[in-house]
């Protein structure tokens, strides 16, 4: 066992930006994964995360409601296979019953100004306590969490995937060039909706000791809008969040898929302490990026999912070990993690196998 605690490891990758006796290690699972495991050997209804001496936990509840009223999605149709639902800001959405998948839109009712105004702004000006599904399930999974040693984090998403919820990528992404006056005061109120919550998580349950955040904002060959757009419309309130995070001295990680490359300057003056998952397949390289900033954050993932998914123990050792070496070489503030999630399609036995790679090269 390590002398440091998981919390102290990735406290030091995190906060301090400095690498301690070993890096971080976490991973996120497909709902079916730990099930199509337990038929190959994983014990059946074991924490996972737990099974895996993983660091990093998530307090149960603080992802509270970001949706225009604060309701959980209701189901409109059973497809069989499929189901159809309704979230609260009205948006339709087919996904699968069954198994993951990226949901499907089917209508957003809101689509301009006027609807925002008509429905959801004011009811977003004012701390609502509906927003959080299970302040008792939550105020008892921070307790858990703080006594294990882990490092314990609350959730949340941020105002890109909160307007392709709320009114689709078309509208969101028109109404930057045709209503630029709607996104600011969105992403404005969407951010001190979100501030006004975390700080009562914060007061009322407890000091978690970070705050994971999740902005989707690319595909694997380019971002969703320009350089010149994130500054304008996504950085002020970026920069916001982040400075909120440090009032409180707790670091702040932005999750964000796809090729966000050109967008690495302002991530980092936006004062995001971390970057994940830096998709591999979207052409980049934790190692570029660590030099491109200075050193000025630490990062997650870059793993390339597509060699767990060979499930052949050479592409894994091809994939991991140069990054890891490069890594402690470079001494880069680090957390192993794949450049994602893990889908059922990755055996038990390759992550397994991933994680041998991990104790045998991931020590600074």
């Amino acid at each position: 066992m390590d002398a440091a605690s998981s919390r102290e490891i990735v406290t030091a990758i995190l906060r301090d930006k400095r690498c301690p006796e070993r890096m971080g290690v976490h991973e996120w699972f497909w709902r079916d994964t730990q099930a199509e495991w337990e038929k190959q050997g994983l014990p059946p209804g074991v924490d996972i995360l737990d099974h895996f001496d993983l660091d990093v936990r998530e307090v149960q509840g603080s992802y509270f409601r970001t949706t225009g009223r604060p309701v959980d999605d209701v189901v409109l149709k059973d497809e069989g296979e499929t189901i159809v639902l309704v979230d609260g800001w009205g948006a339709k959405r087919r996904e699968w019953k069954n198994r993951p998948g990226t949901p499907g839109p089917i209508s957003f009712e809101l689509v301009d100004a006027a609807a925002w105004k008509a429905k959801y702004r004011e009811g977003l000006r004012s701390l609502d306590l509906r927003r959080f599904p299970d302040l008792a399930g939550t105020r008892a999974s921070y307790a858990r969490l703080k006594a294990s040693g882990r490092f314990a984090v609350y959730h949340q998403m941020l105002f890109v995937e909160i307007m392709r919820r709320a009114m689709g990528d078309v509208v969101f992404l028109e109404s930057m060039v045709l209503d630029p006056d709607w996104i600011h005061d969105f992403c404005g109120v969407m951010t001190e909706a979100i501030i006004l919550h975390l700080d009562y998580l914060i007061r009322e349950v407890g000091k978690p000791d970070g705050i994971w955040t999740y902005d989707d904002m690319g595909y694997t060959r380019a971002p969703f809008f320009s350089a010149a757009y994130y500054r304008e419309f996504i950085f002020p309130y970026h920069k916001r969040i982040a400075g909120f995070a440090h009032d409180h001295g707790l670091p702040i990680v932005l999750h964000a898929c796809g090729k966000i490359r050109p967008f690495l300057d302002d991530i980092a003056a936006a004062g995001f302490d971390a970057l994940h998952s830096l998709e591999a397949k979207a052409g980049q390289h934790v190692v570029e990026m660590a030099l491109a900033t200075g050193y000025k954050m630490a990062f997650a993932g870059n793993l390339d999912i597509r060699a767990f998914e060979a499930n052949d123990p050479k592409a894994l050792e091809a994939e991991i070990v140069p990054k890891l070496k490069a890594i402690r070489g470079r001494r880069i503030p680090y957390i192993f993690f794949s450049d994602h999630s893990i889908p059922k399609s990755v055996t038990l036995k390759t992550y397994e196998y991933a994680l041998e790679l991990f104790r045998k090269y991931g020590r600074y």
